[in-house]
């Protein structure tokens, strides 16, 4: 028996191609929600059944990264996960890292979908750069989404039980693309702003002056093109540095995040999973950021790294792409993924 564990968005994003699979192949398994993002369940109603295990009141304003990591600790021990329980966690969301622990000191085996992302700075991202390093020491099985996730690995002495897989964000986008509809409200969005650069900032180590920064550069280059800027929850009170040019939209389900990226001139961002999306919609992305665990997407001409210098290099998104090149994250990866979870315990 499996428990699927999720508790954010790219968390459950990337895990519901393998939960289709498990159905589709009368796999047994259950699944775990730590409630980390709150309103995921309604979000992915349309593609995944409820959780079998939804943990309660762990989420609260302004608490710290101890403390959520306790609560769900705490909240799990309660439900006596039984040790015959293979215990899948996707990534490096403090979800991941939590659940993985759990796994780890109650002897469950433990399989890290993801497994190998580094930046080789604990501090950036933080804390999921700390959360993916210490998540590959404890688990059992390591599911890598390119060859520099395995050396990553085999730098840090981990050499048995790694597959190189690819990346199910391959998956989820083709699923998405194909099968699912786009909102009205999206839709309209869209076509009355053809053209459009796609901007979402969110990190923790940009919550500062970088954002100004960026901002009034956005500012700038909305003068004389099309933005739209979505919104995050933990910075959207402080959007309002920028200008009347920029169409501000709050956070829109998955499934029109990517037809917002499919049909956009290029994206702007500081987040890791549109890393993957961009070359998986054969876009192109400047990455705010200094590091990124991501280097197949810089490598293949898809991303570049800026940090907060959006403006001196914007005319990167509008150079045409190599289309010879393959995407770096492969294809069939929960296929891929299952099958050898089902010959590993069959």
């Amino acid at each position: 028996m499996f428990l699927i564990c999720y508790g954010t968005r790219p968390e459950l994003i990337k895990l519901f191609p393998i939960i289709n699979q498990f159905k589709s192949k009368n796999i047994p398994y259950k699944t775990l929600f730590t409630g980390q993002h709150e309103d995921l369940i309604k979000e992915f109603s349309n593609l995944v059944d409820p959780p079998d295990i939804s943990l309660q009141n762990i989420m609260e304003h302004g608490q710290s990264i101890n403390s959520l990591t306790g609560k769900i600790l705490n909240a799990v021990d309660k439900e006596s996960i039984d040790k015959n329980f293979k215990i899948i966690v996707q990534g490096d969301s403090q979800t991941s890292f939590t659940m993985a622990l759990y796994g780890f000191n109650n002897e469950n085996d433990v399989i890290h979908i993801e497994a190998g992302l580094r930046t080789n700075n604990l501090k950036s991202p933080f804390p999921e750069e700390a959360n993916r390093v210490m998540t590959s020491h404890i688990s059992y099985m390591h599911f890598c989404p390119t060859k520099q996730a395995v050396k990553n690995l085999n730098k840090e002495n981990i050499f048995e039980n790694i597959y190189l897989v690819g990346n199910t964000v391959v998956d989820s986008f083709n699923l998405i693309i194909e099968n699912s509809s786009i909102s009205k409200s999206t839709e309209k969005l869209i076509k009355d702003n053809s053209n459009y650069l796609l901007v979402t900032l969110h990190r923790r180590e940009n919550r500062n002056q970088n954002f100004e920064k960026m901002w009034s550069q956005l500012n700038k280059i909305s003068k004389s093109q099309k933005i739209i800027y979505i919104k995050h929850p933990s910075v959207k009170e402080s959007v309002n540095f920028l200008g009347e040019n920029i169409k501000l939209i709050d956070p829109v389900n998955y499934q029109d995040m990517l037809h917002l990226v499919n049909n956009s001139e290029g994206i702007i961002s500081d987040s890791g999973g549109l890393q993957e999306e961009v070359v998986c919609a054969n876009k192109k992305i400047l990455i705010c950021r200094d590091t990124t665990e991501r280097p197949e997407t810089i490598d293949s001409g898809f991303g570049k790294l800026v940090n907060t210098e959006i403006e001196d290099n914007l005319n990167f998104l509008f150079e045409k792409n190599d289309q010879t090149i393959e995407n770096p994250y492969g294809t069939n990866v929960s296929k891929k993924i299952t099958s050898i979870l089902e010959n590993e315990y069959s």
